[in-house]
C-alpha cells in the first residue's frame, strides 16, 4: 500500500509540475526564442499618461517609442529587453505646457533625453490560449534616476499568417501595461508649489506596445 501511495504522490507531483510549466507559456504553434522589435506598422507604440491634481487634470502621450525584447512563447519567464521613449516626443495638447515639461525644471530633456525600462524578469504568469498576464520587473530610468519597479503586463501573441504579413513579417506581439510612478522617486520637483496642486504627485501610465518577431537562427 505504501508503495502505491508513493507512486501516486510522485505522479501527482509530475502533473502539478507539468501544469505549472504550461502556465508559463502560450498555446501557440510557434516555439523557440525570437526577438520582438517594436513596429508602428502593426499599431501605434506609445505611452499614455495622466496627471490628476486638485487644480488641473493633464493627459499626455509619448509617441517616439522604440525597443525590443527576446522571448520564447512557450516560456514567457524568459522575456528580457529594453523599451525607450524620447522625452521630447511627450505632448499634452498645449504647446506652452509641453515646453515647460521638457525644461530643466521638470524632465530636463537636454540632459536626460530618454526614459527607459529594462526588463530583468517576468513572474506571476497566467496564460490562456494566445494571451497571458504577468508582472515584469526591471529598471525604470527617468530624469537621471534609476528605480526597480514592478509592472503588470498583458501580452497577446498572433502567429504569422498571410493576413498578418500584410502588416509585418513574423509573429505579431501586443503588450499593454498599466502602472504608476511617483515624481519624488525620480527627483522631479518642478516649479515651486506645482506638484500636488497643478501636477499630480503620482503619474498614471499606460503602455501600448506592438512588435513583430524574428526567430533566432532564421535566415
Amino acid at each position: 500500500m505504501m508503495k502505491y501511495r508513493s507512486l501516486f504522490a510522485f505522479a501527482t507531483m509530475l502533473v502539478i509540475g507539468v501544469v505549472s510549466a504550461g502556465a508559463q507559456g502560450l498555446s501557440v504553434p510557434s516555439s523557440g526564442s525570437e526577438t520582438v522589435t517594436l513596429n508602428d506598422r502593426i499599431g501605434k507604440n506609445q505611452f499614455v499618461w495622466v496627471s490628476d491634481a486638485p487644480l488641473e487634470n493633464i493627459k499626455g502621450t509619448a509617441q517616439d517609442v522604440s525597443g525590443s525584447f527576446t522571448m520564447d512563447p512557450h516560456n514567457l519567464a524568459s522575456i528580457r529587453g529594453t523599451i525607450s521613449a524620447q522625452v521630447r516626443s511627450m505632448k499634452t495638447g498645449n504647446a506652452t505646457r509641453d515646453g515647460h515639461l521638457v525644461s530643466s525644471e521638470w524632465l530636463d530633456a537636454s540632459r536626460y533625453p530618454v526614459i527607459s525600462f529594462a526588463i530583468s524578469s517576468v513572474d506571476n504568469i497566467q496564460s490562456s490560449g494566445n494571451s497571458a498576464t504577468g508582472i515584469a520587473t526591471g529598471t525604470f530610468t527617468m530624469h537621471g534616476v534609476s528605480r526597480r519597479v514592478n509592472v503588470p503586463i498583458r501580452l497577446t501573441y498572433v502567429t504569422e499568417s498571410a493576413k498578418t504579413r500584410e502588416r509585418a513579417p513574423g509573429d505579431l506581439v501586443m503588450v499593454t501595461a498599466d502602472f504608476s510612478l511617483s515624481l519624488k522617486d525620480f527627483n522631479i520637483a518642478g516649479t515651486e508649489g506645482a506638484v500636488g496642486s497643478k501636477v499630480g504627485e503620482t503619474i498614471k501610465i499606460t503602455a501600448q506596445l506592438f512588435g513583430n518577431g524574428t526567430k533566432h537562427g532564421a535566415s
